[in-house]
């Protein structure tokens, strides 16, 4: 099996990071390493129930729905400092902030701002939805939706996609370049930590 290179993209580790990662997989245990492969959606907020989730099952990520800023980000500190490895903290930010928590600041669903003519309306919802989930510690973002409504009869997709484009539309761009600007606003944020 090839190993990736950490100095690369998406990566871009430096040569003591490239340590770190290579010393700690080493020391993992089995069952830290599989625990890695998981991603534990919670719904509690107590100590107990952190300590044990990462204690027992050594997951790779947290993700959280349905309570407000101040207990996820209380929640995501605990669960970071417990963790031998640090957790990817996902946040479904397709909206803007509201889909990390559920105070957060919702923007716009992404049909309303590919509804309007500028793509400006799908970067500020990637603006406040990636400033409002770092700010609680998350790190990682289920959005943008990249789906195309092309079924009226999804009632998944519905107002989650940015449009309805496809090979036989006039402009089947459309959905693409809304989309990169909301991703360009998130990624933008990532790297100026």
């Amino acid at each position: 099996m090839s190993t990736p290179d950490l100095t690369a993209v998406p990566f871009e580790l430096d040569a003591a990071g490239v340590a770190w990662v290579r010393t700690t997989i080493d020391a993992m245990t089995e069952d830290e390493k599989v625990g890695q492969l998981f991603v534990n959606l919670n719904n509690r907020f107590d100590d107990t129930f952190v300590e044990r989730v990462v204690d027992s099952y050594h997951p790779g990520g947290m993700r959280y729905n349905h309570t407000d800023s101040a207990s996820v980000r209380t929640h995501i500190r605990h669960a970071q400092g417990r963790s031998t490895v640090p957790l990817l903290v996902a946040s479904n930010i397709e909206a803007g902030g509201n889909g990390a928590c559920t105070d957060g600041t919702h923007v716009a669903t992404p049909l309303q701002t590919a509804s309007t003519p500028d793509t400006r309306a799908a970067y500020e919802m990637g603006l406040v939805g990636g400033r409002e989930a770092r700010a609680l510690g998350c790190n990682w973002a289920f959005a943008p939706i990249v789906d195309i409504h092309h079924n009226w009869r999804n009632a998944v997709i519905a107002t989650r996609a940015f449009g309805n484009d496809s090979a036989g539309d006039p402009e089947p761009e459309d959905s693409t370049r809304i989309i990169h600007k909301s991703a360009r606003r998130r990624h933008r944020l990532r790297r100026h930590r």
